[in-house]
């Protein structure tokens, strides 16, 4: 008989090492590590159960790490069984606040005015895949072009994604550095987009013309204007 339950207690405990080594040895990146670390959890306790019903002892969850010794109580009896630790959840990625950036739609109806713009025609554009920046687009009085004024995360260079940009030039204005820039997608010419750094990342102003004449107008030309309209009321 005692035999018998020595040899039950040592399938029991090789059996146990070899579930925790099985679940400790994935290594794809969709999850399925913890899946097998909680195969190897509810395995070893199933193991642990049938080695007790047997009169062996066995290591409980958590008690010494995979393929380690069992440990043994001072009196030689079975250790008490200790609860698993319940699985950690993966640490979310911070995401920029979204009072963290200015918002172009509080600039002043005033300034907006003065700078040619139709006040009335304020209108907030959400971008659902960044919800955090702000988006605020005016028509012009006379109603030859439009602008949206952004603020995000994006520095001046970020803007300048090689192979995006054409008619590049560099300037400073009320002591700020400005780009100004067309798309190469642009083959009409009818947008201009002049950025400028801000301590959250920039602001851009991105200017069409929506003249029914696409060949009348500069849309640089209106940026600028708006440019040395706006710049003295934007954020540092």
């Amino acid at each position: 008989m005692t035999s018998r339950t020595t040899s039950l207690g040592v399938a029991a405990l090789a059996g146990a090492a070899v579930l925790l080594l099985a679940g400790c040895g994935g290594t794809s990146g969709d999850g399925s590590q913890a899946s097998s670390g909680t195969t190897s959890v509810a395995s070893s306790a199933t193991t642990s159960a049938a080695g007790r019903a047997e009169g062996g002892a066995t290591a409980a969850p958590g008690d010494a790490e995979p393929g380690g010794p069992a440990p043994t109580r001072a009196d030689g009896g079975s250790p008490a069984p200790t609860a698993a630790e319940p699985p950690t959840s993966p640490v979310a990625t911070s995401q920029p606040a979204a009072d963290s950036y200015w918002d172009p739609c509080t600039l002043p109806e005033s300034d907006i005015t003065a700078a040619g713009l139709n006040a009335a025609t304020k209108e907030r554009i959400p971008d659902l895949n960044h919800p955090a920046w702000k988006m605020c687009r005016w028509q012009a009085a006379d109603q030859t072009y439009s602008v949206v004024i952004a603020a995000s995360d994006r520095t001046t260079e970020d803007l300048l994604e090689p192979g995006t940009y054409q008619d590049l030039r560099r300037t400073e204005f009320y002591r700020r550095q400005v780009v100004q820039y067309r798309s190469v997608q642009d083959t009409h010419k009818l947008g201009c987009y002049i950025g400028t750094p801000a301590t959250f990342g920039s602001i851009v102003f991105t200017v069409r013309n929506t003249r029914i004449q696409t060949d009348v107008g500069d849309p640089c030309a209106d940026a600028n204007h708006l440019g040395a309209a706006l710049f003295r009321s934007l954020p540092a």
